[in-house]
């Protein structure tokens, strides 16, 4: 009888854990996104050239992320985008899902 209860309940406990694994997977994504877009607008602040700013976003954020940069009015907007899923070894990334992270500072005077 424990079997049978074992048997019935053991896909609804898998279901669980892969949307936890998955819900996790995204969260840590979108804090490299944040943290990406965030140092790499700070650096930009501070008159850094635009190549290698660009490089420090695709550094911190995570692989395949792209960067744009751009400015108005001597404010800086930085947005990083990345797609992020569930990585299953047969399948890649199940359940992709695109995620951006957008920081915004003003152009420091030297």
């Amino acid at each position: 009888m424990v079997t049978a209860e074992t048997a019935t309940i053991a896909p609804f406990v898998m279901v669980v854990v892969l949307l936890l694994l998955w819900v996790v997977s995204l969260g840590i994504t979108q804090v490299r996104l944040v943290d990406a877009s965030r140092e790499a607008a700070r650096v930009l602040a501070r008159g850094e050239s635009v190549e290698s700013v660009e490089d420090l976003a695709r550094r911190l954020a995570p692989p395949g992320a792209t960067v744009e940069l751009t400015e108005d009015d001597g404010t800086l907007v930085v947005t990083v985008t990345a797609s992020a899923g569930l990585p299953v070894p047969a399948l890649g990334h199940v359940a992709a899902v695109d995620l951006e992270a957008t920081a915004v500072a003003a152009r420091e005077e030297p």
